[in-house]
This record gives C-alpha cells, sequence and structure tokens, in this order.
C-alpha cells in the first residue's frame, strides 16, 4: 500500500507538491520532505529516505496569504 498526499504551500501564489511513501508519514516527515522537489512541473523527485519517498512539484496557483494545509488521499 502506498500513502499520497497533496501539500499546500500558500504566501503570495499556492504552490502544490504530492508526496508517494510506501509507509505512514507524520506531518513533521512531510515538511521535511516535500521541498526536496525541483519546481519544474511534474519532475519527479525520489530520495532514498527510509521508506523511500517521492516527491512531484504539481504547479502553481496566484494567491495571496501564506498558509500550509496537508491532505491525506487515503486512510
Amino acid at each position: 500500500m502506498k500513502y499520497e498526499y497533496i501539500v499546500e504551500e500558500q504566501s503570495v501564489d499556492v504552490r502544490t507538491f504530492k508526496v508517494v511513501s510506501d509507509k505512514k508519514l507524520s506531518d513533521d516527515e512531510i515538511y521535511e520532505y516535500y521541498p526536496t522537489a525541483s519546481f519544474n512541473e511534474h519532475t519527479v523527485y525520489t530520495a532514498d529516505y527510509n521508506p523511500k519517498v517521492t516527491v512531484q512539484y504539481e504547479g502553481t496557483e496566484y494567491g495571496d496569504d501564506s498558509q500550509v494545509n496537508i491532505t491525506r488521499i487515503n486512510q
């Protein structure tokens, strides 16, 4: 089973990342892993962490305030 998370980082714009792992991740682990992604849309970065984690930058939507939201895709 894979665990997927969508991370939205907001300031003046909204940057969206997809984090996929072989094990359930804590919010602290997600905060550590998602910044490793390149800002080239749809480029996948695979890290040799334990567990193996892939991070994909999914694009930018423009907005005007600063917030971070994590959504767990599968429970």
